[in-house]
């Protein structure tokens, strides 16, 4: 709906008449769908609508498969690895170094998003882990590694996740090696009677080893 509003002005002894045009705001309410029950929590973004006084919505259309499982996956909470290690203080060079992840983190985690009648579920499960060693070497395992064992020997490798060095961290600024540990993990979805797949995700924990070179010392008889 429009009025017209008309002002008069006098410019240089005349009369000028003006007609102002007004479009009038239909009074009305700001709305935004948000489904809601019993054990429901709807994070997903709807812009808001405007409808006028009187105006009845039209139902809103339900979320794809998709959509839940985007949302799902953004709700996952993946733990931060801890990284053990032995020797458990100081490393020594050409002497094996054992890394491993501790266990409680090593396991799959899932999240669910969900409305009315429908639900999608995300699943992360641990995969493998890429160590930085800080020596500019890499070294990638299948899995949280093994925890050394009481009374171990010292000089057996890990069977599947460990680092031999091969000079010392004297030299490097602090005079440590700066490690990262990098978990990646596979994601997939199901439920609303499809599934798929999402790019892995990661999470990381950092850790300094200081690694000492042991110097052999010579005993001569006379």
């Amino acid at each position: 709906m429009q009025t017209i509003a008309f002002h008069g002005v006098r410019r240089n002894g005349a009369s000028v008449l003006f007609a102002e045009f007004r479009r009038q705001q239909p009074t009305g309410s700001w709305y935004i769908y948000r489904c809601s029950g019993p054990g429901v929590h709807d994070g997903l973004y709807r812009a808001p609508i405007w409808l006028p006084d009187g105006q009845v919505p039209v139902a809103a259309a339900l979320p794809s498969p998709q959509e839940l499982a985007d949302q799902a996956r953004a709700q996952l909470r993946l733990p931060t690895p801890r990284i053990e290690a032995n020797p458990p203080n100081d490393k020594l060079v050409s002497l094996p170094t054992w890394m491993w992840l501790d266990r409680s983190g090593w396991n799959t985690r899932q999240a669910t998003a969900a409305v009315p009648g429908v639900s999608v579920t995300a699943v992360a499960t641990p995969a493998t882990v890429s160590w930085s060693m800080g020596d500019g070497e890499d070294v990638t395992c299948s899995g949280p590694g093994s925890p050394y064992p009481a009374g171990g020997d010292p000089r057996a490798p890990s069977p599947d996740c460990g680092h031999t060095y091969r000079r010392s961290s004297a030299a490097v600024p602090g005079q440590h090696f700066a490690v990262k540990a990098t978990v990646h993990w596979t994601v997939t979805w199901s439920g609303a009677g499809a599934s798929g797949t999402f790019p892995d995700l990661t999470t990381s924990a950092t850790a300094a080893f200081r690694v000492a070179e042991v110097q052999a010392l010579g005993t001569g008889h006379r």
